[in-house]
């Protein structure tokens, strides 16, 4: 069995969602500046540890437009991106990683696109995810795109290494609203911890409503696979019961003999022959 699974972490070793990508928001809007020029910043967390910042030695941003299976290169932003060139920004206690692309509005029309971006680790793979759908306007190019899409391509992973660590998750995952994330594996936040003392006399929904939006068209591949919650910070003592165990119904009066509850009894009847 453990041949089998270092045969199996050799192979194949997946990192689900190193890269979690929740800037630009869903159906943003962007226009060109007086001189022309689109800028869009992209911003992200690492979900989980491997493969680490450090091991990605360039990003390329990529503008697409299309459906999700159908996916239309409009043209390759930035190519070649070190790690170096990346913003780094110290928002609470962890850090999150910013590029901000910039292109001209004669390169396509008006329309819905979304950014690819292309993470290359050296001799282990690479990492594609794409942003939310954002919008285009006020552009000069020819190229009009018409098609429009509720959800970004699914992130695609192939990171082979030799490694048989254990993937540890980093608490900056937990700080990106669920509804941004457009990783494979999703970051929940910790749940309320119980109270010491309860004092509702009553309950109430904490959401009463919610949103849903339904696919279009069929879908051949999963876009989520699991969602991974906080644990909880908070330190929990057990004990063993103090009550005084109960007797038993022998002992309590709660046994009583079956029979005492039979009104009919059995009866023998003969049969004679004939």
């Amino acid at each position: 069995m453990r041949s089998l699974y270092l045969i199996f972490c050799f192979l194949l070793s997946f990192a689900v969602a190193d890269v979690g990508l929740f800037q630009p928001a869903a159906n943003a809007q962007f226009q060109p500046d007086s001189n022309g020029q689109v800028s869009i910043e992209i911003s992200w967390i690492d979900n989980l540890a491997y493969p680490y910042m450090s091991n990605f030695t360039s990003f390329t941003f990529t503008l697409n437009n299309g459906n999700n299976t159908d996916i239309l290169k409009v043209k390759t932003l930035d190519d070649k991106i070190t790690p170096d060139q990346l913003t780094v920004k110290s928002e609470g206690r962890f850090p999150k990683y910013s590029y901000t692309v910039t292109f001209d509005k004669s390169i396509t029309g008006n329309g819905q696109f979304f950014i690819q971006v292309y993470g290359l680790v050296p001799g282990q793979g690479n990492t594609i995810h794409y942003t939310h759908r954002f919008y285009l306007a006020g552009m000069s190019g020819v190229n009009t795109v018409t098609y429009i899409g509720t959800t970004e391509p699914i992130p695609q992973t192939s990171i082979v290494t030799m490694t048989t660590s254990v993937a540890t998750i980093n608490s900056a995952s937990f700080t990106v609203p669920y509804a941004q994330q457009t990783g494979i594996s999703r970051f929940a936040p910790m749940q309320t911890p119980p109270v010491s003392k309860v004092t509702a006399t009553s309950w109430s929904r904490r959401f009463a409503t919610s949103a849903v939006t339904y696919f279009t068209t069929a879908i051949h591949s999963l876009q989520q696979e699991t969602t991974i919650t906080e644990g909880w910070s908070g330190v929990f003592t057990s004990d063993y019961n103090y009550a005084t165990p109960a007797d038993f119904p022998s002992n309590n009066g709660g046994w009583y003999a079956p029979s005492s509850r039979l009104s009919l009894s059995a009866r023998k009847v003969n049969y004679r022959k004939v």
